[in-house]
């Protein structure tokens, strides 16, 4: 498949499958669903070649739940551990906290550890799904992955290998080309420009 064949088509579904290797390096690797028929790689800008592949047996879902995120807040004093830990230690050796224990099982709550708060983060996944490409950009940089240019302003790309615990590995995503240049610089490559097409 031509990189230009992919202008027009609809991103149904993305998954993803990471591997993580403490203290090394994560692998990640996207299959994007077009129009609930063809799964794709996203090529390098180097290449004109789109990579048609099967989906593999344990990639995930990341449509699965567009639900937003719950963020729980805890330890609202900004204690350190060892306070907390000293703290808990204390109250344990309170002659009442002994007798609830023995009598009724019940340890003391480590308070510090309850939400005393909850947020809710948008998931921006939502932004992504179901939504036409538009254009293809990349920089000059071999060894980075392309951008597919969404209608709605977000851009989808793929980061394969990053340290360990960075969350990098995978699918990545910028909300609009301002943040793209912001982090990358404006000295990309689109391919509508150099195709033509409109």
């Amino acid at each position: 498949m031509r990189k230009e064949e992919i202008i027009g088509k609809t991103v149904t579904n993305i998954y993803s499958l990471v591997k993580m290797e403490v203290g090394g390096l994560d692998n990640g690797e996207c299959f994007i669903e077009l129009d609930n028929k063809i799964i794709i790689d996203i090529p390098f800008g180097f290449t004109d070649d789109i990579w048609v592949k099967d989906l593999d047996k344990d990639a995930q879902n990341l449509f699965a739940n567009l639900s937003d995120y719950t963020v729980y807040h805890v330890n609202e004093n900004n204690k350190t551990i060892g306070e907390i830990a000293n703290n808990y230690q204390r109250q344990s050796r309170v002659i009442f906290n002994k007798l609830r224990s023995i009598l009724f099982g019940h340890e003391i709550a480590i308070k510090e550890y309850q939400p005393y708060k909850v947020d809710y983060k948008e998931n921006k996944l939502k932004h992504i799904k179901d939504r036409k490409i538009t254009d293809f950009l990349w920089y000059d940089d071999y060894s980075e992955k392309g951008l597919i240019l969404l209608d709605n302003g977000y851009l989808i790309t793929e980061t394969n290998v990053a340290p360990n615990g960075t969350g990098l590995a995978g699918l990545n995503f910028y909300e609009n080309l301002n943040d793209l240049t912001i982090a990358k610089g404006n000295d990309y490559f689109k391919l509508t420009d150099q195709k033509g097409i409109c």
